[in-house]
């Protein structure tokens, strides 16, 4: 069904494929920028993840980066580090190479150098995800760069983690109260290129095509969750990571089994129509309309117990060193969320404390 009105909005430019970080200079060069600050991860210098990088700008004379490297976790002085170095520096422009950490402290240094007079027009942040759930267009970095190659010493736990991510982001834009048809395309294609590529990821690892195109489920996932926004499931999940400095796609894995079921009656027509791209049309076709709801459910869930039995997957609480008396305050924290601000239904403190008991 189509709202009576909606809006979809996505100023990220995206690069994706093969080679695609050698256009990085390139898309500096026409918008005038020279001298960005590239921030990494310290583990990223052992895995050659920097060396990939510096590698594709090699020979330009376009670009000079200056490398700022950062250990986890991301505060105030890790911040503020890098806004000293991008000024000492004289820098122009922002690259973000890593996981959502990188993406996370790269967005905080842009939004407070905006801030500040003078470097609120024509400044230029770029995210080069190596490990990507999709965050990186929901702070509309400027340009997204996907490129396989750095995502091919990624375990193949850590890809899981990342992919079971993806898929909540989908299912949730596809089942939000915003949602539209633009956002809906957007998440049915997530779920579809995760759900072919996982599996053959997790028998070969460094698969290219397949790396390929996790990268643009990901990026996919992403713009549909930033325009039709979240639901119970990350209000949850980023409550058990605020409060609980669980890490995000661990809360995800453990959580969204119990959401999907909590949310069953009123989604069971969104998650039937899904099961089309999770399982393929075989699976779909044999599948009765009235049961297709549920079956996709148990399909993720399913999911989730095989990657527990393989690689250690976690998919309980009391796994993740979550503990009952800290449900309530987790639950007040999750009611005052973003995520729930729109949310179609009222969510009570109870549900979410019913939600969590279900998953300890």
């Amino acid at each position: 069904m189509i709202p009576q009105y909606y809006e979809f909005l996505n100023k990220t430019k995206i690069l994706s494929g093969f080679k695609a970080l050698e256009k990085i200079p390139v898309e500096l060069h026409e918008r005038g920028k020279s001298r960005p600050l590239i921030i990494c991860q310290r583990e990223y210098i052992d895995k050659g993840t920097q060396k990939m990088l510096m590698k594709a700008m090699e020979g330009s004379a376009l670009v000079k980066g200056i490398i700022f490297l950062y250990c986890r976790p991301i505060d105030e002085e890790c911040v503020q580090n890098g806004i000293s170095e991008f000024k000492d520096n004289e820098c122009d422009s922002l690259v973000t190479l890593g996981d959502g950490s990188a993406f996370e402290l790269g967005n905080s240094i842009r939004m407070k150098l905006e801030q500040e007079r003078g470097l609120n027009n024509g400044f230029t942040f770029i995210a080069v995800p190596t490990a990507s759930s999709g965050s990186e267009i929901t702070g509309e970095a400027d340009l997204v760069v996907l490129d396989p190659k750095l995502a091919l010493n990624l375990s193949v736990r850590d890809t899981v983690m990342s992919a079971l991510d993806i898929l909540c982001h989908g299912i949730e834009a596809y089942t939000s109260v915003k949602k539209n048809p633009v956002s809906d395309a957007y998440a049915f294609s997530a779920i579809k290129l995760t759900a072919e590529s996982l599996p053959v990821i997790v028998k070969k690892c460094r698969d290219k095509k397949a790396r390929n195109s996790l990268s643009n489920g990901a990026l996919l996932s992403g713009m549909g969750f930033l325009n039709s926004k979240g639901g119970i499931s990350h209000a949850i999940a980023k409550g058990l990571t605020e409060y609980c400095k669980v890490p995000h796609t661990e809360a995800v894995s453990v959580i969204l089994p119990y959401c999907l079921e909590h949310n069953m009656i009123k989604n069971d027509e969104y998650y039937g129509e899904l099961l089309l791209p999770l399982k393929g049309p075989d699976i779909y076709s044999e599948t009765p309309l009235h049961e297709r709801g549920r079956r996709f459910q148990k399909a993720i869930r399913n999911m989730i117990h095989e990657f527990h039995v393989k690689l250690d997957i976690p998919v309980c609480l009391s796994e993740i060193g979550v503990k009952r008396t800290e449900f309530d305050k987790i639950s007040e924290f999750c009611l005052k969320d973003e995520y729930l601000a729109d949310y179609s239904e009222e969510v009570h403190k109870e549900d979410i404390i019913n939600i969590l008991n279900l998953a300890y």
